[in-house]
């Protein structure tokens, strides 16, 4: 007997576009969806990203020395105020993701690739510095129990000792106490940017109903249906004598519930199926997870209600429906938070776009790569 649906399941890989004619995929690390996470294919070598201490906040991408193809002449690159930045800092931010250029792009294609990266983690890199000066500048603190607290995170979400933690980043060349101040770096931006952004935004409840009715399809679980059946086989070669006789005793199983019989015991007496010693309970299904056959009259019922005779590809069935969830748009009160959540990014993002906008336009900036 086979009443789940095998056909495979077609899916979609959506496409990111490429910026500076780079495949996200192969450029800017994508960490687990921890605060500060452990790089992909690296073992437990320990990473601090802005972006992953605050979503708004651009990425710096390991804390690994850079391995270039070749030795780095150190010059400036850009001037921020009255601060610089070097080659050699923009080829440790993007070390990594320099590499995987060099390794996995085309040897005609590779310099202008390159010469996209190395502008687009500048920019980046800009942007950084112009948040260190504003922190420097609005006087933002970070004590030391929430760095203490922030790498305690990070060891326990990467399952590391203190211990474990020192030695990894010894293997990326760097020390405790430098790692520390990256960590309090990265608590600095979140708290200026929370300061200068999330703390002035204001979400009326109002607004928030209306996002809730204009996207109610987005609220809605899947409908699932939780089923018992009865089954009786029909023998593969069986005569047109034997199967008629088994459509009988189904037909008989049939009125019998629908006269009031209790529908488990019937089936842990009759049924054939492997789950009749269970009262014929089957379990949760969602659309397309059973046959055809039984898919229309299993979602069609109402709870406790019962099919009429259905005969599938082995034999018949009797289907009673236990319970429904889901199919219903979820209340404003259940979604509220995360409608909240949402549209504090959506509106986070945007005001810092135009935020990081206005301290380029008031600082002195030149790129001399």
């Amino acid at each position: 007997m086979n009443i789940l649906n095998t056909a495979p399941l077609v899916t979609t890989t959506p496409v990111i576009p490429a910026q500076a004619g780079i495949q996200k995929d192969t450029g800017f690390r994508s960490l687990p969806r921890t605060r500060y996470g452990v790089k992909p294919g690296m073992t437990k070598r320990i990473i601090l990203v802005s972006s992953c201490i605050i979503s708004l906040l651009i990425p710096l991408f390991c804390l690994a020395p850079a391995q270039s193809s070749g030795e780095v002449v150190e010059r400036i690159v850009a001037l921020v105020n009255n601060e610089v930045i070097t080659l050699s800092e923009l080829e440790e931010a993007g070390a990594y993701f320099f590499r995987d250029l060099r390794e996995t792009t085309l040897p005609s294609e590779r310099e202008a690739k390159l010469k996209g990266a190395q502008k687009e983690i500048l920019t980046q890199l800009i942007e950084n510095k112009l948040l260190e000066q504003e922190i420097k500048k609005r006087k933002v603190e970070v004590p030391e129990r929430d760095v203490d607290a922030a790498i305690d995170e990070i060891m326990r979400e990467n399952r590391l000792n203190e211990n474990e933690l020192k030695r990894a980043l010894a293997k990326d060349g760097l020390t405790y106490t430098a790692y520390r101040k990256r960590i309090r770096d990265g608590l600095g931006k979140m708290r200026l940017v929370n300061r200068e952004i999330k703390s002035k935004l204001v979400l009326k409840e109002e607004d928030l109903r209306k996002i809730y009715q204009e996207n109610l399809k987005d609220y809605i679980d899947p409908l699932e249906v939780k089923v018992q059946q009865i089954f009786l086989p029909v023998p593969e070669r069986a005569t047109g004598e034997q199967s008629e006789q088994t459509r009988k005793e189904a037909e008989t199983l049939l009125e019998r519930i629908r006269g009031g019989e209790d529908f488990a015991q019937l089936a842990r007496a009759h049924s054939r199926g492997p789950e009749a010693s269970e009262g014929g309970v089957l379990g949760f299904f969602k659309e397309k997870e059973l046959v055809p056959e039984l898919e229309g009259p299993a979602f069609a019922l109402k709870k406790g209600e019962v099919s009429g005779l259905i005969q599938g590809r082995d034999g018949y069935h009797i289907l009673r429906v236990l319970d429904r969830k889901g199919g219903e748009p979820k209340s404003f009160a259940e979604v509220q938070n995360k409608i909240r959540d949402e549209k504090l990014k959506e509106e986070s993002d945007q005001k810092f776009k135009e935020w990081i906008k206005a301290l380029k336009e008031k600082a002195y900036i030149e790129i001399k790569l």
